[in-house]
């Protein structure tokens, strides 16, 4: 199934894509460039709505020309609301879905319902997993590409707030995949000793213990520069939108609001891993996925080009592209695997071709090959 593991979350072992119901985005087209005034408290807890997504601690329900996400119970509001403030940042409209601000709400983006951190977006359209599972090579690779390229080269030295080093914290990617892995610690203790998926579960810990030891303590690898980096970036997180929503997104400075429109086109959604690291992470789900066998190698081939052409720093000076994204691909390989099993350990899940494939080479890692 590459439509579920292209489009979907390293966290859902591939089996259950995202793209389309996962994040912010919605199946229809919303635009939201008419609304004026800040989203209501009663807005966010209307009753109805569609429900895109429900699992893992998130739900995001749409309502209308908006969508109300709530984030994972353990989310600090602190590195949230820096995340949605980059997300608001002008400068970087063209690249983000900005959040809606919220009357009243922490920062004028954050919301507390029923003790959980609630955000509000507007409604746009993202890919579904059998777009891209039957149409793999017509999906927008460069768009995503010269999206990821131009957001790595986003100045983190800037004066300004929230583009300085005050205003941006570390991308989550470290807190992923450990929390990959504690969930499936979890799920075994309810799974018999003499089943097979212990088994399977020895090679997915055998190979995080071959992983460089910087890819579970920091964000980028030592001595590097960080970047402004996405942290769980796949196709499932790219919208397409008519307008963005200008009059509702905070503006250069914290507070404001921003009136000009911005273009139609591609944006990039769900932040809430949003921070500085190393931007092969941002590559390392695709480059998984073209490991495991389960990305064609001149899609694979052209979204590195695309992404080059665009000036993205990710892949080094180097000619060979791996150097840089070998560490994290094998990362997002556990994670992968990690979520795979988690799900046929706590809902009887079935192992599906994508979710086969990331186990097969958490094996091959755990042996060394």
């Amino acid at each position: 199934m590459i439509g579920g593991a292209v489009a979907g979350d390293e966290e859902t072992g591939g089996t259950g894509g995202t793209g389309g119901t996962g994040g912010t985005g919605g199946t229809d087209t919303g635009s939201t460039a008419g609304r004026r005034g800040d989203i209501t408290l009663d807005e966010l807890t209307r009753p109805g709505g569609d429900v895109l997504t429900d699992r893992k601690g998130r739900l995001v329900v749409r309502h209308g020309d908006i969508v109300v996400k709530t984030h994972l119970a353990e989310e600090e509001p602190g590195p949230l609301l820096a995340r949605l403030r980059l997300a608001g940042d002008r400068r970087l409209a063209a690249l983000l879905l900005p959040p809606l601000r919220i009357r009243g709400g922490l920062g004028g983006l954050l919301a507390t319902v029923d003790g959980r951190l609630v955000s509000a977006w507007p409604a746009a359209t993202a890919l579904r997993p059998d777009e891209v599972e039957h149409r793999i090579e017509a999906a927008p690779w460069p768009a995503a590409a010269e999206l990821l390229a131009r957001l790595h080269r986003t100045d983190l030295t800037a004066p300004g707030v929230p583009l300085g080093a005050a205003g941006v914290p570390p991308a989550a990617v470290c807190a992923r995949l450990h929390r990959s892995l504690d969930r499936l610690a979890g799920a075994l203790a309810t799974v018999p000793a003499g089943d097979g998926i212990h088994r399977l579960a020895v090679d997915v810990q055998r190979a995080y213990e071959t992983l460089p030891p910087w890819l579970g303590q920091s964000p980028t690898r030592p001595g590097a520069r960080p970047a402004l980096i996405h942290g769980d970036w796949h196709l499932g997180q790219v919208v397409q939108v008519v307008q963005a929503t200008p009059t509702s997104r905070p503006g250069d400075r914290p507070g404001g609001a921003a009136t000009d429109a911005t273009d139609a086109g591609w944006r990039i959604i769900d932040v809430d891993d949003l921070g500085w690291g190393d931007p092969a992470w941002d590559l390392a789900r695709p480059a998984a996925w073209f490991a495991a066998g389960l990305l064609p190698p001149q899609v694979w081939a052209g979204f590195l080009d695309a992404y080059l052409a665009a000036g993205g720093i990710a892949l080094g000076p180097g000619s060979d592209p791996w150097a840089a994204l070998d560490g994290p691909a094998r990362a997002v390989t556990v994670q992968y695997a990690a979520g795979a099993l988690t799900d046929l350990a706590q809902f009887g899940t079935p192992l599906d071709e994508g979710a086969r494939a990331f186990l097969d080479c958490a094996g091959r890692l755990a042996a060394g090959a």
